[in-house]
C-alpha cells in the first residue's frame, strides 16, 4: 500500500513536465476483485486454494506511470505495480502437509497470501502510426508470502524473485474518436517455473487527459521449489480503470 501512495504522488507530481517537448506522459490505475485458483505446495500434496483453503476472489491493486520520446536509441520506460491479496478461514476436509507442518481434517486453518510485483519496462516502438507495436524487456520484482495458522500449526513461506520478462504490447486507435484498442503480453519460461501475464483492453482519451479504459487481465505465476514453495496460481477477470495521458 504505501509502494501505491508514492506511486500515486509520482503520478500527480509528473503533471510538471507536460511542458516538456518532445515527452508523452501517461498513467493509470485500477482496484478490483480478482479470481483467484490454483494450487500451492510445500513438501507435501498439491493444496487447492479454492477447494482446501476457501479462497476465491483476491482484493488487487494496479498503477503505472510511463514516459516516451522522440530520442533514437534510447528505450521508452513504464513503471508498474501490482498488490494481490486474500485471506479466508476454512475447515478442512482432509489433511495436508505444508513446509513440513501437518494440517489435520476437521481443524480450521486460517490462511494469508499476499504478491507485491514492482516491475520496469524498457522498450522501443517499431511502428507508431494509427497501430502502434510495442517491444521490450520487462524486469519484475516478486515479493511476497503464504500463510497457514491452525490450532496446532502455524507455517509462513516467503517469496523474493526478480523476473525478466519479455514484453509484447500493441494499440489501435479509432482515427478522430479519442478511442482505442490494446493488448499486451509478459512472459518467461526458466527451468521448470513461469510466469506471464496478459490483458486485452478498449478504451477512450479525452482532450482533457483524462481517460477510462475496461478490459480483461489474467495472470499465471508457476512456481517449482522457489524458496520451498510450489505454485500455479492463476489470477484476473475484467476491469475499469482511469488513465491520464499528457
Amino acid at each position: 500500500m504505501k509502494r501505491i501512495l508514492l506511486a500515486t504522488s509520482a503520478l500527480l507530481a509528473s503533471t510538471a513536465l507536460h511542458a516538456a517537448p518532445g515527452l508523452t506522459l501517461y498513467g493509470g490505475g485500477y482496484n478490483w476483485n480478482a479470481d483467484f485458483t490454483g494450487t500451492i505446495s510445500s513438501g507435501g500434496a498439491n493444496i487447492d486454494v479454492e477447494d482446501d483453503l476457501g479462497m476465491g476472489k483476491a482484493d488487487q491493486s494496479v498503477i503505472w506511470l510511463g514516459v516516451e520520446h522522440a530520442v533514437p536509441l534510447i528505450p521508452n520506460v513504464r513503471v508498474r505495480y501490482f498488490d494481490l491479496y486474500e485471506s479466508a478461514s476454512n475447515r478442512l476436509q482432509r489433511s495436508f502437509e505444508f513446509n513440513g507442518n501437518q494440517y489435520v481434517a476437521s481443524t480450521r486453518v486460517d490462511s494469508e497470501l499476499e504478491l507485491e510485483m514492482l516491475e520496469g519496462t524498457l522498450y522501443y516502438t517499431p511502428i507508431d502510426t494509427t497501430l502502434k507495436l510495442d517491444l521490450g524487456l520487462t524486469v519484475r520484482h516478486v515479493d511476497g508470502f503464504v500463510r497457514l495458522n491452525s490450532i496446532i500449526s502455524d507455517s509462513r513461506l516467503d517469496v523474493d524473485e526478480m523476473l525478466p520478462l519479455v514484453h509484447a504490447a500493441a494499440r489501435f486507435d479509432i482515427p478522430s474518436t479519442g478511442a482505442y484498442l490494446g493488448a499486451e503480453l509478459n512472459a518467461i519460461k526458466y527451468d521448470d517455473s513461469s510466469m506471464n501475464d496478459y490483458n486485452v483492453r478498449m478504451g477512450w482519451r479525452s482532450d482533457f487527459l483524462l481517460g477510462v479504459e475496461v478490459g480483461y487481465s489474467r495472470i499465471n505465476l508457476d512456481l517449482d521449489d522457489v524458496a520451498n514453495l510450489t505454485t500455479d496460481l492463476d489470477m484476473g477477470g475484467p476491469y475499469v480503470a482511469l488513465s491520464l495521458g499528457f
